[in-house]
């Protein structure tokens, strides 16, 4: 029986690199549940928006092959009510890092938890030092025709509804969720501070 393209393989450990929109044969053989994730790796429109800056491309690749990709970009949280209000900060609008696409191969068992995980911890490392963002976001899609639903794997990280009363299907094909990253940056530097003194 022929061995299965990532067949065995642990990526919760593997590097995420930045990808190059250059490759020739981007995504070659990337099989993922949905279409149209496995078409946006293998096409035009990924390597456009890196190479304009719109949004930059990591991805996990095991012997030459992408298991999995995740892109971020530069965005916005807007609520309804001031989410700060408890700090005394009275927006109800806030800077944020979007997760545009997070996509792993059906074959590759953990490259999604890994590209998440990683993208949680680039954004409270490198980021949040340079730039002021206290969010991550990402559009979880909800497909009513297929009964596909990804708000669920966000919720078990930590992800919230920006409206947690927004009716089921939703109007469009996506509820917004959020990520408030400060915790893990006041973890981050209390850690520090230890290892410090």
């Amino acid at each position: 029986m022929p061995e299965t393209r990532f067949e065995g393989v642990d990526f919760s450990t593997f590097n995420v690199v930045e990808m190059n929109p250059d490759l020739e044969e981007l995504g070659q053989g990337f099989k993922c549940v949905r279409n149209d994730f496995a078409t946006y790796i293998k096409g035009r429109k990924i390597r456009l928006e890196c190479k304009s800056l719109t949004s930059k491309c990591w991805v996990i690749e095991h012997e030459n092959k992408i298991a999995g990709y995740i892109t971020l970009m530069a965005d916005k949280l807007t609520t309804d009510y001031p989410l700060l209000k408890d700090e005394g900060v009275g927006y109800n609008t806030f800077p944020a890092i979007k997760i545009g696409w997070l996509a792993a191969d059906k074959r590759a068992k953990g490259a999604g938890r890994r590209l998440l995980e990683w993208a949680l911890d680039y954004v409270t490392t490198n980021l949040v030092n340079r730039v002021g963002a206290r969010f991550v976001t990402v559009d979880a899609l909800y497909d009513a025709d297929t009964g596909y639903d990804i708000a669920g794997y966000y919720a078990r990280f930590g992800f919230k509804f920006v409206d947690p009363f927004e009716a089921t299907p939703p109007t469009c094909n996506f509820r917004t969720m959020y990520f408030d990253i400060k915790m893990i940056v006041q973890e981050l530097q209390a850690l520090r501070h230890a290892q410090s003194n």
